[in-house]
């Protein structure tokens, strides 16, 4: 599913069957710009449980516009606020350890949300307007592609709200915009380094002859994973220039199949 989550417009967005399986029937999708909202006030979190918000750079993949069933939307990167009233409905058993719009596995019982346009990931608080109940939820996924329905909530979140037994429930959404850290490039970095993976092998022999030779021109950044009776050969981390041009020199040096692993 990963694979595909990162051609989105191309494939266009085969992924989202990690969706509630009530919203495999796509419906128009309404204006694509976002809800016209005041200046940006940070949602009132006391005594709110949930996800804690950090700052998190955005996924790789996941973000670009994309179409669904013929049907376009779009990403609203840049947001400076976002505010929105509507119904919410949750997802669970039928996509529990399938992957998230974002390549992330989905847990039925994190407190986690779909939704069509906002940047992956993103933070909410969601309020239950029938109930009073609020949570704090971490947007990793795509959808509801339903009738009108403005958020996909996991099991877990839908249990905090009260609304597992109804299936859905009228709430407010608050955009929560979480500050950028004095380290906020380091975060970045860490984040975009990737590690390729050269090989497979149950002959430890194999991989570490291939190990040595990689060793000559890589140094320390050439690794063995031992996992399952497998012995993996990596190298890395990168960052992501370095990674994309490494790939590419491996790959003609022989080892085509090599890819990324993270």
């Amino acid at each position: 599913m990963r694979y595909f989550v990162n051609r989105l417009p191309v494939l266009g967005l085969l992924l989202l069957a990690a969706c509630s399986t009530t919203h495999r029937t796509a419906t128009p999708a309404r204006d694509n710009t976002p809800p016209t909202a005041s200046s940006y006030h940070m949602p009132d979190l006391q005594g709110v449980d949930g996800v804690k918000p950090v700052f998190e750079p955005q996924s790789r993949i996941g973000n670009v516009d994309y179409q669904v069933f013929g049907q376009n939307y779009k990403v609203w990167n840049n947001l400076d606020n976002y505010v929105e009233e509507g119904t919410a409905s949750w997802y669970g058993p039928g996509f529990h350890g399938m992957y998230t719009s974002n390549g992330e596995v989905y847990d039925q019982e994190s407190i986690s949300a779909a939704h069509k346009h906002l940047p992956l990931p993103s933070y909410l608080k969601v309020t239950n307007l029938d109930n009073g109940k609020a949570v704090v939820v971490r947007v990793n996924d795509r959808g509801p592609f339903h009738g009108d329905r403005i958020l996909d909530l996991s099991h877990g979140a839908a249990k905090h709200l009260g609304m597992v037994g109804p299936g859905t429930a009228h709430v407010r959404v608050e955009l929560i915009k979480v500050p950028r850290p004095a380290n906020a490039d380091e975060i970045i970095a860490r984040y975009e380094a990737r590690t390729i993976q050269l090989m497979a092998s149950n002959s430890v022999d194999k991989v570490n002859e291939a190990a040595n030779a990689l060793r000559r021109q890589y140094g320390s950044a050439v690794r063995i994973v031992s996992a399952d009776a497998f012995y993996r050969l990596q190298v890395g981390p990168f960052n992501k220039d370095e990674a994309e041009q490494t790939l590419r020199q491996l790959r003609q040096s022989g080892y085509r199949e090599a890819f990324f692993v993270r």
